[in-house]
């Protein structure tokens, strides 16, 4: 997350999320083998939790997504990718109880974001959703105590809420919601989408001929950023300064202060969760192009 206001909090809530994947982890490796014992080929289907409460969720349509690390290109799936997917999963299982609680005001405010995101952009917030309502340092178990303490005592432009949203940026994407409270998840869905929107209207304005795949993960990447500005340079910075070339891109000077592989890393594996949930997956995207970037050492 790009947002650390607590350390004590944070280091505190770090360590029960360690403890509680630490306990999980295990259980769900051996519920679930990495390779199938009847062929030669990896099993990476992602699989849907344990948990009574994720029943009956999927949408009408629900198919089974295609192997979600396959070995095309002889890449083999990688433990990185498993040990995120299954400690956030596993951590996200207890439905309204559970500490990482992204996944889960995901599947509650579903009907907001069809309402308000673009067909084509359905999938990118929700994902982003997903992503930044797991940060357990902010909105431990989903609530809004400690921010709402924080927000009101220490810091008025705090970052809150399921999109972890500042009221200053509100500006940039939707000015017409300027005052509107952050803390309520339809105005967080609407800040973000209007976020997401502004972004892939750039992407195809300034550069055309990019690819559905790497706009997709350039908006990866914008839903984290705190401004205009710094959507517009990461932007820039893919076609101009790395040439296209993602390794380029993760490990410039620039991507590891912005922590971008990580932030790749933590959407994908929430669009993937989401894919399993009966979300589309948008025409274009290739999940195996970017979890093999994202997920490359």
């Amino acid at each position: 997350m790009r947002h650390k206001k607590y350390p004590v909090i944070g280091v505190l809530s770090a360590l029960m999320t360690a403890l509680l994947v630490i306990m999980l982890l295990p259980t769900a490796l051996a519920q679930k083998p990495l390779f199938d014992t009847n062929t030669d080929q990896p099993d990476l289907a992602i699989p849907a939790p344990e948990n009574p409460h994720q029943l009956g969720r999927r949408t009408a349509g629900y198919a089974d997504p295609e192997r979600l690390m396959s070995s095309a290109g002889g890449e083999e799936p990688t433990g990185t990718y498993l040990l995120w997917q299954d400690g956030i999963t596993y951590s996200s299982a207890l439905g309204p109880a559970a500490l990482i609680h992204g996944r889960e005001d995901v599947l509650a405010n579903a009907e907001a974001i069809r309402k308000w995101a673009p067909a084509d952009l359905e999938l990118l917030v929700a994902a982003s959703i997903a992503h930044q309502a797991s940060d357990v340092k902010d909105r431990p178990f989903g609530l809004n105590l400690v921010e709402e303490f924080w927000r009101e005592h220490v810091n008025a432009n705090a970052s809150v809420g399921i999109a972890q949203l500042r009221p200053e940026e509100v500006g940039y994407w939707a000015p017409e919601m300027v005052g509107c409270d952050l803390l309520t998840p339809e105005v967080a869905i609407r800040v973000m989408t209007a976020k997401l929107a502004k972004a892939n209207r750039a992407i195809k304005l300034a550069y055309p001929d990019a690819s559905d795949s790497d706009r997709y993960m350039l908006l990866a990447l914008a839903q984290n950023a705190s401004s205009d500005l710094t959507v517009q340079k990461t932007i820039d910075y893919f076609f101009q300064e790395a040439g296209q070339d993602w390794q380029a891109m993760l490990a410039s000077e620039w991507g590891q202060e912005q922590d971008w592989q990580e932030q790749l890393r933590l959407v994908l594996v929430h669009l993937d969760w989401l894919l399993t949930q009966g979300w589309e997956k948008p025409a274009g995207l290739d999940r195996d192009y970017w979890a093999r970037l994202a997920f490359t050492e």
